[in-house]
């Protein structure tokens, strides 16, 4: 992308001469990602005999949302644009228990914004070109490790003991991505513009903790510990595609 940028440094009046197409593009589009999520903790805990398709055939679990967004794209040349688009998955909120989502799976709404550079070569009815757009991507519900609360535990002795409690809440996250990938344009007149889109969009998740299981003492002389399960950062490709329209100006 900062090579694209650079090029047009060199770019003279004459090539700003021979551009023959409208310099801004406002376009709206649907979208279909198919979400790899990261690492949950039943990959990492439980035997390989669970009961889990995911688990079983060595796959990573992927749910496909639909979604849909809008899209401004400024032609610097005939063969450089840049691009800002945003996208909005409704998708289907997972149940949370105790201020934490079981699993440690991102889940609700997802929501992504890319801005970059797409470059290429235009012909009379056809366009094709690469596209590298970093950005963000975010999720509605997600678990965050708030703290840990003090609290007493009185065993049958009468004795004291002070612990603390690991707490949660369901809130939004949101990560760092990037979109790399292909388009190919349709012009059916010089304001008209389809345009189809698929690539990889590249998602770093951060580090990820929640509850693991409880460790109670059979003898009564201690509280109960929750232990904390911590997965670490994790960086997951997803494959996307988006088919839209768009007008020229």
């Amino acid at each position: 992308m900062i090579a694209a940028l650079a090029s047009l440094l060199f770019i003279g009046s004459n090539a700003r001469a021979q551009r023959d197409v409208p310099r801004f593009e406002i376009g709206g589009q649907f979208s279909l990602l198919s979400l790899n999520s990261p690492s949950s903790q039943d990959f990492i805990l439980l035997s390989p005999d669970f009961d889990n398709p995911c688990k079983q055939f060595d796959l990573a679990c992927r749910r496909v949302e639909l979604g849909f967004g809008a899209r401004f794209t400024y032609n610097l040349t005939n063969h450089i644009a840049l691009e800002a688009e945003g996208n909005f998955f409704p998708g289907r909120p997972f149940e949370t228990f105790g201020g934490f989502i079981p699993g440690g799976l991102p889940a609700g709404h997802i929501y992504q914004g890319q801005f970059g550079v797409k470059a290429g070569k235009r012909f009379k009815k056809v366009g094709v070109f690469m596209k590298i757009r970093p950005g963000l991507v975010g999720f509605t519900q997600t678990s965050h490790l708030t703290g840990f609360r003090a609290a007493t535990f009185i065993n049958l002795f009468g004795q004291e003991i002070h612990y603390e409690n690991a707490e949660f809440r369901i809130g939004r996250a949101t990560y760092p991505s990037a979109d790399v990938g292909g388009v190919v344009e349709f012009y059916p007149s010089r304001r008209i513009v389809t345009r189809l889109d698929v690539g990889d969009t590249i998602i770093r998740y951060g580090i990820y903790r929640e509850p693991m299981f409880r460790v109670c003492p059979t003898n009564g002389l201690a509280p109960c510990n929750i232990l904390v399960f911590e997965r670490p950062a994790e960086t997951r490709h997803n494959l996307q595609f988006s088919a839209g329209i768009g007008i020229r100006f």
